[in-house]
């Protein structure tokens, strides 16, 4: 089995190609392509509003000397700390809508795992993944540039996230 630096590590190669200095159209920034709502979940960023469009318009906290959008893209180590916070939080939000309980599922002929689930949630968020279990594969999301949930569920099944979930 992958471990849980394959899975980060084929993760950034999926989402920037691995660079750190990554920043889209969208607003999505780093290896990962991190958006305002992830690092205000992670602790680097603090926005007035709700509204969560990636316009970097807020106030980032100096966690990992890290003081503005340009910092975080040039800190590849503020990057991979925070990319472990945000995937226990999404871990975490995962478990509160059920999806957990569907690892080891079959669906749409693919074994659902946890480290598909996290790479769905990275994609779409928790709300989507449990809307395609639910649906038993039926309701397939898809992010801006056309990408579904269930690519990314399948895509990065069998890794070794026990790190992140604290399950075996």
């Amino acid at each position: 089995m992958k471990t849980l630096q394959d899975f980060l590590n084929d993760l950034g190669a999926r989402e920037s190609g691995g660079n750190y200095k990554a920043f889209n159209r969208y607003g999505y920034a780093g290896k990962y392509q991190m958006g305002e709502a992830a690092l205000i979940d992670c602790g680097y960023y603090k926005k007035a509003s709700k509204i969560y469009n990636n316009d970097w318009s807020g106030t980032f906290t100096g966690k990992d000397g890290v003081n503005s959008i340009q910092d975080f893209l040039n800190n590849p180590s503020a990057q991979e700390n925070a990319q472990i916070i945000f995937k226990k939080k999404q871990w975490s939000y995962l478990k509160a809508v059920g999806a957990h309980k569907y690892s080891g599922a079959i669906i749409n002929c693919y074994r659902i795992t946890d480290s598909g689930l996290l790479a769905g949630a990275h994609l779409k968020g928790a709300g989507s993944v449990i809307k395609y279990l639910k649906s038993g594969g039926k309701n397939i999301s898809k992010d801006a540039f056309g990408t579904s949930v269930e690519s990314y569920i399948k895509k990065f099944a069998d890794y070794d996230v026990s790190f992140i979930t604290n399950e075996k």
